[in-house]
């Protein structure tokens, strides 16, 4: 039997990590999120000439991490499936940045105890595997993040600004609530080495982030992403967002060992809860988010548990003074098992949340290939322009023209009244468009005529608008209807 000395517990934590990251997302791979399909459409249209269109005409607005269309233009070029790739690059990039993270750690004093924590805590994480292979550029902007954060946290001090530089000015082009981080990041590099060193730090980010404004503004016309207009989310909205996800991501009792690692940490743990907690502050700010479970902390979370992982290991303090010397200030009685505690505390409910995804997620991805393939197969046998608000899976496989009833990549629907889901589409606007197919969902089977008449549906408020339109109601009639997921039902209406 071979014995084990830390180097060697250090080296299969790191590889834990990583194994643990790549079997959740393998589990979760048939789920694909809807806007992925987005951006594979925006890549096979670049790729095949048609420009960054997604429907025939002038370039739209519609993915907030423009680089994150290479994988998907490289492939596509290749004559391969756009999204597969980028789901693997995604999943691969989340491992390693968690994997990078736990090796970072192993370095430390007790680098051991502090690498078998966090490796325990991402074997129970299911959003970072699961965001991970959903096939946007979560995992990207995860890989990027923590490459910063490690250069940042690096000795000698910023030996490697450059590199610095050039991983924070690539942050915009991937999620633009980062922007939040990457200040927190840029105002630590300039307290570590003092401003004059850090101008090229400075100067890669701010020209990376001003070419991200030059693009769309010369491109669409407009230096914020249409998403920011699509998808008005209210403070509340935020609020209860952030809230939950502060939570939920951290398995509620790691909210607990954040607080101890602030008090008793190093001042790179101090300023890494400072970017966790700036990052969820942006996050609140922006309105949340509208997709199920916290993909806008994923990019965080490498930072987050490896704080978590000092509040549980670190020990207290020591208190010097000329006249008495102590090896520690005093603890009181069970205080360790309390951090314990608390830690096993935020596996278990880490872990029951992966066990209750994983299922949820293989049903989503199954769905979208049965009930999901068979509405695209009929659009593109009996459509030419459909309005819709999913229009990732459906667009992209039919390959019709495609209304976007939520905005996300019309900019005319876009930055109409009312929030996400809620824009003030008229029938007017609809006619002008003509579309011959409308595919609406509802949360419950919806109620249907014996001619074919929608009468009612339970969908989102733009939907309903639409479908309760006299435009609509005159020229439409229900030709099929589809369970998608428990209460998601679909329903395709074509002109009579």
């Amino acid at each position: 039997m071979i014995p084990l000395y830390p180097k060697s517990w250090q080296r299969a934590a790191v590889y834990t990590t990583i194994a643990a990251i790549l079997v959740v997302g393998l589990c979760a791979w048939p789920y694909t999120v809807d806007d992925a399909f987005i951006i594979a459409r925006y890549a096979s249209r670049l790729a095949d000439g048609r420009g960054y269109t997604f429907n025939d005409g002038s370039a739209t607005d519609g993915v907030t991490g423009p680089l994150w269309l290479l994988p998907g233009f490289i492939a596509r070029l290749a004559h391969l499936e756009p999204v597969w790739p980028a789901k693997g690059l995604g999943l691969v990039c989340v491992a390693l940045a968690c994997g990078l993270f736990v090796k970072r750690l192993s370095q430390r004093v007790r680098g051991t105890t502090y690498a078998c924590s966090a490796a325990a805590l991402f074997t129970c994480q299911p959003e970072l595997g699961g965001w991970g292979v959903a096939g946007l550029e979560t995992g990207a902007a995860t890989l990027v993040l923590t490459g910063a954060w490690l250069t940042l946290t690096a000795r000698p001090a910023l030996k490697h600004r450059i590199f610095l530089g050039v991983l924070l000015g690539v942050l915009p082009w991937l999620r633009p609530e980062l922007l939040a981080a990457t200040g927190v990041i840029l105002i630590t590099a300039a307290w570590r080495v003092g401003v004059a060193r850090a101008v090229p730090v400075f100067g890669l980010s701010a020209l990376g982030l001003l070419s991200l404004i030059a693009f769309r503004w010369r491109v669409f016309g407009s230096v914020v992403p249409l998403a920011y207009h699509a998808k008005q989310g209210s403070l509340r909205h935020g609020i209860e967002y952030g809230a939950r996800g502060l939570l939920l991501v951290l398995g509620v009792f790691g909210a607990f060992l954040i607080v101890r690692a602030w008090r008793v940490g190093r001042w790179d743990d101090r300023v890494g809860t400072i970017v966790f907690v700036v990052h969820a502050i942006a996050i609140v700010l922006a309105g949340g988010d509208w997709m199920p479970g916290f993909r806008l902390f994923v990019p965080v979370l490498p930072i987050a548990i490896g704080v978590i992982a000092v509040g549980l290991v670190r020990p207290e303090p020591r208190l010097e003074s000329p006249r008495r010397r102590r090896d520690s200030v005093p603890v009181k009685r069970g205080e360790g098992y309390g951090r314990l505690a608390c830690a096993v505390a935020a596996m278990a409910v880490l872990s029951l949340d992966l066990a209750t995804r994983i299922p949820e997620w293989r049903a989503a991805g199954l769905s979208r290939e049965s009930a999901g393939r068979e509405l695209a197969m009929r659009l593109r046998q009996s459509a030419r322009r459909v309005a819709l608000v999913d229009i990732g899976f459906l667009g992209y496989a039919s390959g019709v023209e495609a209304i976007d009833l939520g905005g996300i990549t019309d900019p005319e629907i876009g930055r109409l009244p009312g929030g996400h889901l809620a824009k003030a589409v008229t029938d007017a606007l609809l006619s002008k468009r003509d579309p011959d197919a409308l595919i609406l969902h509802s949360a419950q089977p919806p109620l249907v005529a014996a001619d074919g008449r929608l009468l009612a549906i339970a969908g989102y408020p733009v939907e309903q608008r639409v479908a309760s339109g006299a435009w609509v109601r005159s020229r439409f009639r229900v030709a099929l209807q589809r369970t998608y997921a428990p209460h998601y039902y679909y329903v395709l209406l074509l002109t009579r």
